[in-house]
């Protein structure tokens, strides 16, 4: 069964990460949970619009989805800088999305002491991500470190206008420096950014789906008609249980699926989760087909004791998923990376 580890920032604590995490193939499984406090409007948004499908009420559907996707345009917008003429952000808006934005920017940091000190030459020098989060955080991080290799599978340039195709088979490389005078050759500090669902970054562009960001949200839609159009022009895997309907990107979706089974099944695997419910089927199904791998392990960062009971319920059958949780207290992104950057010294 899956077992409990209570985290209390004791030097016990730092020798077991630092073994786990030197000795692992690494990934991380990131949900929404991460992007608190700036985005707070996932909620049950799931459900009622699985309901409203089953229902046939498409406009409600649509006014569901647009108002969803408008929520979560908004805390970008204040990331990204811009608003509508006339339009300002309120003090506590800004200072939730600077709070998120440097939770991010931390655990890229994190991430990268992981790789730099890398004690053994024998395991690549990279890091995927998974998340199903929609946002832009990870990417503006990105911009900010400048001593990790960023790979978000915009690699292939299709037109002479800048414009990059998504390729998921880019996660499967790496990249290495060649000196210049000496023969020698080092793999480069890596992450893959792997987004499951799809990105506000993403748009169909024929049969490819190019890097772009969209003009903002309009103020008001002047109907039906523009308010679908405009939910539809996301290149997202909206959340409903039956993701499969989502014709255009169902392609891209299972080439990611299978790129997160595939290195599940690798040895020595260790999956970092947090912020992540498990409340998409298909990705909980992999995850637990990939626990017949007795060299897969799971740790997940509950965020309280009735997390940690959920979590210990869900996966009881498997013996290599260890729920981590602060005793009587919270554990948030702040001390996933405090873990990381205070007690590998590697």
């Amino acid at each position: 069964m899956a077992t409990r580890r209570a985290y209390y920032g004791h030097d016990r604590d730092r020798e077991y990460f630092e073994r786990v995490f030197q000795s692992a193939n690494i990934n991380f499984l990131i949900g929404s949970g991460a992007s608190l406090p700036a985005i707070n409007v996932l909620g049950e948004i799931e459900n009622e619009l699985q309901e409203l499908i089953r229902n046939e009420e498409e406009n409600e559907y649509f006014n569901k989805a647009a108002e969803f996707l408008k929520a979560v345009w908004f805390a970008n917008n204040i990331l990204i800088g811009r608003n509508h003429s006339g339009e300002s952000f309120s003090p506590d808006m800004i200072e939730k999305t600077e709070q998120t934005k440097n939770n991010y920017a931390e655990f890229l940091f994190s991430i990268e002491k992981i790789l730099t000190r890398r004690r053994t030459g024998l395991l690549p020098r990279r890091v995927n991500i998974f998340t199903t989060n929609y946002d832009l955080f990870i990417e503006y991080a990105a911009t900010k470190n400048h001593n990790l290799e960023f790979n978000d599978g915009f690699s292939r340039r299709v037109s002479l206008y800048n414009q990059s195709a998504f390729d998921a088979k880019s996660f499967y490389r790496s990249i290495h420096a060649t000196g210049n005078l000496y023969n020698y050759s080092v793999e480069l500090p890596t992450v893959n950014l792997i987004k499951l669902h799809g990105s506000l970054s993403w748009k169909k562009n024929d049969n490819d789906i190019i890097y772009v960001l969209q003009d903002l949200p309009p103020k008001r839609f002047s109907g039906r008609i523009h308010r679908k159009k405009w939910v539809n022009a996301h290149a997202l895997i909206l959340p409903r249980k039956d993701k499969f309907k989502e014709t255009l990107l169902e392609n891209v979706y299972y080439d990611l699926l299978r790129t997160y089974s595939n290195e599940l099944d690798k040895e020595g695997t260790l999956l970092v989760v947090f912020g992540f419910s498990f409340a998409d089927e298909h990705i909980e199904l992999l995850t637990k087909k990939a626990l017949r791998n007795a060299t897969l392990k799971i740790l997940v960062f509950a965020y309280n004791e009735a997390s940690r009971d959920i979590f210990e319920a869900k996966f009881s059958e498997f013996s290599n998923v260890e729920i981590v949780y602060r005793p009587g207290s919270t554990l948030d992104f702040g001390n996933l990376n405090h873990i990381i950057t205070n007690y590998l010294r590697g």
